[in-house]
């Protein structure tokens, strides 16, 4: 499955420079599986700081230049930004977080970070390792109490288009479909 996103991987409001938030942005959702694929899972999102203009322009130069494999070895020299669990978990770091508000006032959240590996999947050498990134899209109504929804690719390989936006493709699996998105206050 492939799916375009213009999103805010391109650069990012100059007011929206990475600075560390006045306190952290945390939102909560359901993961709902495809059926028959699990149960639906409570998440929560924490954003420490968001990426900053020039985290995002090294990112785009690399998926530009290398690809999937440019844009891995971007995050892995990216700062943790944030953390992504399922409620009561420890969860994974978040390593790129980029927020842009559209003429609608809906806020268009963009999290990245590399996919764990499990033992079993990097001994079998398979085709899914070629899908190392994880990428979570929010759409969120503006305001402390912002609902909204969202999904996470959790295994995809990535391209920039010839619009500069960021063409993403999950590796034989639906996106997981995030709602009842709240941020948290």
């Amino acid at each position: 499955m492939t799916c375009a996103v213009l999103l805010a991987l391109t650069m990012a409001p100059a007011g929206i420079a990475a600075q560390q938030t006045a306190k952290p942005e945390r939102f909560t959702a359901l993961a709902v599986l495809p059926p028959g694929a699990g149960p639906v899972t409570p998440v929560e999102m924490t954003i420490q700081r968001w990426s900053t203009d020039v985290e995002t322009e090294r990112l785009m130069t690399a998926v530009t230049e290398l690809g999937t494999r440019g844009m891995l070895q971007a995050l892995l020299k990216l700062p943790e930004v944030g953390t992504l669990a399922a409620v009561g978990s420890i969860g994974y770091p978040i390593r790129y977080a980029s927020k842009t508000t559209g003429a609608d006032g809906i806020e268009r959240i963009v999290l990245a970070t590399d996919r764990p590996i499990g033992f079993g999947e990097a001994n079998n050498q398979g085709r899914s390792l070629d899908y190392p990134i994880t990428i979570v899209q929010l759409k969120v109504k503006p305001g402390t109490a912002g609902t909204g929804t969202g999904e996470i690719d959790v295994a995809v390989r990535v391209q920039v288009d010839r619009n500069k936006a960021l063409v993403i493709e999950n590796f034989d699996f639906q996106p997981v479909a995030l709602q009842s998105v709240r941020r948290m206050k």
